[in-house]
């Protein structure tokens, strides 16, 4: 098959849209078919294999998380769906296809068999929300013009199921190839002390605050303790006043890829604080490959991940004195993090490209199958 992956994010921005997109693209390719990604353009020396940049983004804000706004002009779709049709794309897989407006223009451009990841969990309001009200609207629109929707998780798909969406999403975990993952952790250098990493946005719903207010109580019994903090974002100066008298806590800023997989492999803990938003924790399982613990927030997304013995890894969102209480726990009980490390590699791999890739392959041979 000929694959068109559309994302209205640029591919050279960190995040696990792109992770998902990049490692399913190379695991077709090394099953014999071809994948073009299409996606608004970031930095010009960027290269990626099978990219087409089209149109234009700018940065946007809403529930607590940054995005792109994308779109592109008739002109720039008329050539960039020429271009696909000439090279003989058979099947679209668009991703996040509410987020405006480039994935959406292109898939009504292309006119072929579809399916669309929704990687986003809504957030839960007590009131009536306006903007999550129509998110869900353009997720009826979709579903019923495509050949299957996906959703990562129980999360977003219970939001699905609760707006009577008929017939209602397929759930496949994100793709992620674990490999280099394995192989960071294999060749990681141990840290002297006890090292909690945080890495991603620094922004309120990822709940880094939370974890600095546990810091203290931890450093207090924990002396070796030392929090590294990578990442950028709106709540940065925030977090660095909050960080000033609390004792080894260091910022970085985000890593390249090589770079953010020795980090994680180095820590012996990965902090995953975030309060909501989450609709899977890919981050969770790249940390389980490399052979270092996740203490996450009991959020929905977080929990599809964290089942069996990870429930023990598992806090309640916003709750800092239980978050400190758990890494104290860890730092004190080098036996229990090893049974948990054993478990969470062989449990990190059932995420991996290898189990997850053929079932989203099967998806666009249905929908090719249906077209026919």
């Amino acid at each position: 098959m000929k694959i068109v992956q559309l994302t209205p994010y640029a591919m050279d921005r960190p995040g696990g849209v792109q992770s998902n997109i990049r490692d399913l693209a190379a695991w077709c390719r090394t099953q014999g078919h071809e994948v073009r990604i299409v996606a608004p353009p970031g930095d010009p020396g960027h290269t990626e294999e099978g990219l087409m940049t089209v149109g234009t983004a700018r940065p946007w804000s809403i529930h607590g998380t940054s995005f792109e706004v994308s779109r592109a002009t008739r002109g720039e779709i008329k050539a960039a769906v020429s271009d696909l049709r000439n090279w003989g794309a058979d099947v679209v897989h668009m991703h996040t296809p509410w987020t405006p407006l480039l994935s959406w223009q292109m898939w009504r451009a292309l006119k072929l068999p579809s399916i669309a990841t929704f990687h986003a969990t809504l957030p839960e309001n007590a009131g009536f929300d306006p903007m999550s009200a129509a998110l869900r609207r353009v997720g009826h629109y979709f579903n019923r013009r495509i050949s299957r929707v996906v959703v990562p998780s129980m999360a977003p798909y219970r939001q699905w199921e609760a707006a009577g969406a008929n017939p209602l999403p397929a759930i496949l975990p994100p793709t992620i190839d674990l490999s280099e993952w394995r192989a960071a952790g294999e060749t990681a250098k141990s840290s002297e002390t006890f090292r909690v990493v945080y890495m991603g946005r620094l922004e309120a719903r990822k709940g880094v605050s939370v974890l600095l207010d546990a810091w203290r109580a931890v450093t207090t019994t924990v002396p070796n303790a030392e929090l590294i903090i990578a990442g950028k974002g709106e709540e940065e100066p925030d977090l660095r006043t909050q960080a000033a008298t609390l004792p080894h806590v260091s910022f970085q800023p985000p890593p390249s890829d090589a770079e953010a997989r020795a980090l994680i492999a180095s820590a012996d803990v990965f902090a995953a604080p975030a309060l909501h938003g989450e609709s899977f924790g890919l981050v969770l399982i790249e940390a389980m490959a490399a052979g270092t613990l996740p203490v996450a927030a009991a959020n929905e997304g977080f929990a599809t991940v964290m089942t069996g013995s990870g429930a023990d890894l598992l806090v309640p969102p916003g709750d800092a004195p239980a978050l400190a209480r758990t890494l104290i726990h860890l730092a004190n009980n080098p036996d229990k993090r090893a049974q948990l490390t054993k478990w969470a590699s062989k449990h990190a791999m059932e995420f991996d490209v290898a189990t997850v890739g053929p079932e989203y392959v099967k998806l666009y041979a249905q929908g090719l199958a249906a077209r026919a």
